[in-house]
C-alpha cells in the first residue's frame, strides 16, 4: 500500500488492514486468527469487503465461470476444454454435470 492510500484509511480502517496482513501472514484461517484475537470473524469480513472496495485488498473470490472457446468442433464423444489458466481438461465418453463442474472448478483454480 503506498503513502497517498494509507492517508486515505480512516484509523478503523487501518486498524482491519493491519489484522488481515497479520491474518494472512500467520496461515491461520479467519475464524482461527479472529478466535485467537478476541476480535468476530464477521466484524474481520465487513473490514476486509471496505477495503476491497477501497481497492486497498484485491479481491479473493473467484469468478464462478470460466469463458470457454470451442477451437475444435467435438466428435465421437471426445471432449478436450482448455482453460483461461492454460490446463486442459480432456476426457471421452458421458460424464454427469456435477462431476464435470467438480474437475473444471477444481482445475480452473490452479495457478
Amino acid at each position: 500500500m503506498d503513502s497517498v492510500q494509507e492517508t486515505l484509511l480512516t484509523d478503523r480502517q487501518r486498524y482491519w488492514l493491519e489484522h488481515i496482513q497479520a491474518c494472512d501472514s500467520s496461515g491461520k484461517t479467519v475464524a482461527e486468527y479472529a478466535a485467537g484475537q478476541g476480535i468476530e470473524a464477521k466484524a474481520m469480513y465487513a473490514g476486509k469487503k471496505v477495503l476491497v472496495k477501497k481497492g486497498i485488498l484485491p479481491r479473493t473470490h473467484r469468478s464462478r465461470f470460466q469463458r470457454a472457446q470451442v477451437t475444435v468442433p467435438v466428435s465421437d464423444s471426445a471432449w478436450r476444454i482448455q482453460l483461461p489458466n492454460g490446463l486442459s481438461v480432456t476426457f471421452s465418453g458421458t460424464v454427469d454435470a456435477r462431476t464435470l463442474s467438480t474437475v473444471l472448478t477444481t482445475a480452473a483454480a490452479v495457478e
